[in-house]
């Protein structure tokens, strides 16, 4: 055998050995935080499981606390396509709850001093503007779908929804129903997320905030990283069942 065939050959076998090794180790250690959450979870009471939906790997988790029946999710994805594929992450909360409202509301969570953008969009004229608004709806839709999950993202019309006015730092609040959201958020929201936005030790307040999700039958926490460790569920956890206190006519289903 040529000497040039035989190096190529050495070089194609040491090549898959150390992708092999490396894919045994990623795996190996993927195993172990598995097994690191997992017993985290058993220990607060929750329940946890790794399953596998429409390509996406999900960890979950779900427990019960003060009444309210909850699941977190911590979704690891790929979007786009060929040689522009890449991983993306979400990590959800959705408590069972029943907010008091017939559509849904939005509170979209953004670094402070940016909550006027959507405004100027909203209020806009002429056919500039009207091709930015049906831009930003589109956007906006396909948001909710990949911040809180197809499931959610199904029930909201975000095309319909309107903005209210608010004066909470670091959140656009949109609305089905721009006089229920208004309502909803003058019979205690708007003072839920303003104490909740200047508590430090609360999720809401991380300038990396949650988008909120309110639909009749739940109340739901997203943003677009991954939930690392218990620690950080607990603090979704807290800041949602938190949040299920503001409402005057709300109940646990």
């Amino acid at each position: 055998m040529p000497v040039e065939s035989a190096l190529v050959i050495a070089a194609i076998i040491l090549l898959v050995t150390v992708v092999t090794t490396i894919i045994f180790v990623v795996a190996r250690q993927q195993k172990a935080r598995e097994e690191e959450l997992r017993s985290a979870a058993k220990a607060r009471g929750w329940k946890f499981e790794k399953v596998h939906e429409r390509g996406y790997r999900i960890l979950r988790w779900s427990g019960t606390t003060d009444g309210i029946t909850w699941v977190a999710e911590s979704a690891t994805f790929t979007s786009g396509g060929h040689k522009n594929q890449r991983r993306r992450h979400a990590g959800r909360w959705h408590g069972t709850y029943s907010p008091g409202i017939n559509g849904a509301i939005v509170a979209m969570g953004l670094p402070k001093g940016k909550e006027e953008l959507g405004k100027t969009i909203a209020e806009g004229d002429g056919f500039f503007a009207r091709l930015a608004q049906k831009a930003a709806g589109f956007a906006f839709d396909k948001a909710i779908d990949v911040y809180f999950g197809d499931g959610p993202g199904k029930e909201v019309d975000a095309a319909t929804m309107q903005r209210v006015d608010t004066r909470i730092p670091g959140f656009v609040v949109m609305a089905a129903d721009k006089s229920e959201g208004t309502r909803i958020m003058q019979q205690g929201l708007e003072h839920a997320l303003l104490d909740a936005t200047s508590n430090k030790s609360l999720v809401l307040s991380d300038e990396d905030r949650p988008w909120i999700l309110l639909r009749p039958h739940a109340v739901s926490l997203a943003r677009m990283t991954r939930f690392h460790d218990a620690n950080e569920i607990d603090s979704f956890v807290r800041a949602g069942v938190a949040l299920t206190r503001a409402f005057r006519f709300g109940r646990a289903n």
